[in-house]
């Protein structure tokens, strides 16, 4: 008898188990179709973008390296002057291309990934602190709005990479104050994932080294003192040795200039959302701050308006205000040290935006949670103002994760590069005539896209590359064609001396800047509403070479479209065709 009511007690237990088990199952699976839908959008975004939009300077520079055939080759490539980019995204990046290709959809889609992924990190890590609302609030307002996510949502580049690591530093930094005396498994996890941090982009150090601070802090204020934690942050920084030679040579190619200039206020103004909408969008925005507006409404009208920090929530919100302070610090450095201040840099800096807002919102949503007075006609008019609360929020959240996909419709089909440089009288008459293409970008672009890649040329002249005018770009893009040429001879093989292009052709025409007698004024300030004509670059070549040079003639035809476009005829041609005047 015995044994059969212990039996008995056994199966009540078990069957008790499974439905808890069940129930949490349930909860989880309903909690998880929020983030599924802002995942779905993200990516949906950026497969529709990536029909629409062709590949940029940046990403080229990422295909050539991700689908070079050769690992050998690629690593080859890495050592030189092109990325100044540690090798962690080239490495999975290359894998990835020869498991999915080369498409701008497939590459991108290796961005976006890592977007999405660290979308859902952070939204587990933030729904173990605060309620379901507002962690969906905070992590799906920064995470489909800002215009810095949204960009690298659809583009080839190493900063989904770099924000998903950042979204698992901090997932593993919230744990650590769950467990407050982590395995040797977990330190060394830790560890590893802090040393890929610093080898996908150079900020990382400085976000690595931001969780460490925060580390600090927080121990501090919890009076705790873990070395072991500590020291597996700053031993994965330890590999970056291996990478110094590799980074003095790729460092080489921004001198004696390069592309960022130093930044001003407004810089700084933008990336904290004042004058752009860096991490989130302003229509959005205003509508958060209406929702919050009314909860806090609320709040005064309960009288229930005592905002508390739990000490659940202090680990998290300091290193959310460190993350928010790095892009002022980062500014400093580049008014005092050397420009290094770019808003795309700054991605990880979105959790602690995210931080931020699902903190505020948590404080405000917290009436939702409080007691309905006893009184009928008062818990009648309270269980209207609660329902109306929650419409509010669910419409935020719908209009959120709508967003990027609203965006990506709206997103122009772009022009095959190449394909429209000239009005179709001059290419008519001129068709048969080699093309100087005078930017960098511009020509990769061509070279991969135009049907007539073999009739675009790029000079290498580093007397016209370091003039005072050629903006500060000039120096670093000569070094990086160079590069090319050197590593992709194949691909890069209209990449050639100014001495050595003359010498073969005697008629030719020039795409060069849209005032082709621009100059770009040196030591400028500010990196925002830069125009590249003006600021940025301002290739001389033509002004150095042939302006001043008796045996060439330089007849411009037109700038009808984004280039000048001129034709270049040495006066001794043999040429039978008479000059164009």
């Amino acid at each position: 008898m015995k044994s059969e009511a212990h039996d008995l007690s056994t199966l009540a237990e078990k069957r008790t188990k499974v439905k808890i088990a069940t129930g949490l199952l349930k909860n989880i699976s309903w909690e998880y179709t929020l983030p599924a839908l802002a995942i779905f959008s993200l990516l949906i975004s950026c497969i529709i973008i990536s029909t629409k939009k062709h590949y940029w300077n940046d990403e080229l520079f990422s295909y050539y390296m991700t689908s070079e055939p050769s690992f050998a080759k690629m690593l080859a490539a890495f050592h030189d002057k092109l990325n100044n980019t540690p090798i962690l995204y080239f490495f999975l990046g290359w894998n990835w291309d020869k498991l999915f290709g080369s498409s701008e959809i497939s590459l991108r889609l290796f961005s976006s990934l890592g977007i999405c992924a660290a979308l859902l990190v952070t939204w587990i890590s933030l729904r173990k602190i605060y309620g379901f609302c507002p962690t969906s609030i905070g992590v799906f307002l920064i995470f489909c709005t800002s215009q810095i996510i949204l960009t690298q949502n659809a583009e080839a580049r190493m900063y989904g990479l770099f924000l998903i690591l950042n979204a698992l530093a901090f997932l593993l930094y919230t744990n650590f104050y769950k467990d407050q005396s982590p395995s040797t498994l977990l330190l060394i996890l830790n560890s590893v994932i802090h040393a890929a941090i610093i080898h996908t982009h150079l900020f990382g150090g400085f976000y690595s080294g931001a969780i460490l601070f925060s580390l600090l802090i927080s121990d501090r204020i919890f009076k705790l003192f873990r070395p072991k934690l500590y020291l597996s942050i700053i031993l994965s920084w330890s590999s970056l040795i291996l990478y110094i030679p590799t980074f003095l040579i790729q460092a080489d190619a921004g001198k004696p200039r390069t592309y960022i200039f130093e930044p001003n206020f407004l810089d700084l103004a933008d990336v904290y959302n004042l004058t752009a909408p860096s991490f989130i969008r302003r229509p959005i925005l205003l509508v958060f701050l209406f929702v919050m507006a009314y909860l806090f409404c609320l709040h005064i009208y309960r009288r229930s308006a005592k905002f508390r920090i739990s000490k659940t929530e202090i680990p998290s919100l300091v290193l959310g205000i460190v993350f928010f302070i790095i892009p002022f610090f980062i500014w400093i450095i580049s008014l005092t040290i050397k420009p290094i201040f770019l808003d795309r840099y700054l991605i990880p800096s979105a959790l602690g935006w995210t931080i931020i807002v699902t903190f505020i919102s948590a404080k405000m949503s917290s009436v939702l949670s409080s007691n309905i007075p006893e009184n009928k006609n008062l818990k009648f008019r309270n269980t209207i103002l609660r329902i109306f609360a929650y419409i509010l929020i669910f419409s935020l959240i719908t209009i959120i994760i709508a967003y990027p996909i609203s965006e990506a419709i709206k997103y122009e089909q772009e022009r095959i590069p190449g394909s429209s440089d000239m009005t179709s009288d001059i290419l008519q008459k001129y068709s048969n005539l080699p093309r100087v293409v005078t930017y960098s970008h511009s020509f990769l672009e061509r070279i991969y896209y135009s049907s007539e890649r073999n009739k675009f040329f790029y000079i290498l002249d580093w007397k016209s590359a370091t003039d005072k005018y050629s903006g500060s770009f000039g120096p670093q893009e000569y070094k990086h064609m160079e590069a090319w040429k050197r590593n992709f001879p194949n691909i890069f093989k209209n990449v050639v001396k100014s001495d050595d292009f003359l010498k073969h052709h005697d008629r030719f025409l020039v795409l060069d800047t849209h005032n082709y007698l621009c100059k770009c004024p040196p030591n400028h300030k500010g990196l925002r509403n830069v125009d590249v004509d003006f600021y940025l670059d301002c290739p001389q070549w033509v002004e150095t070479r042939l302006l001043n040079n008796r045996l060439y003639k330089v007849t411009f035809l037109n700038n009808k479209n984004w280039f000048s476009v001129l034709l270049v005829e040495k006066h001794n041609s043999n040429s039978s065709q008479a000059p164009l005047k």
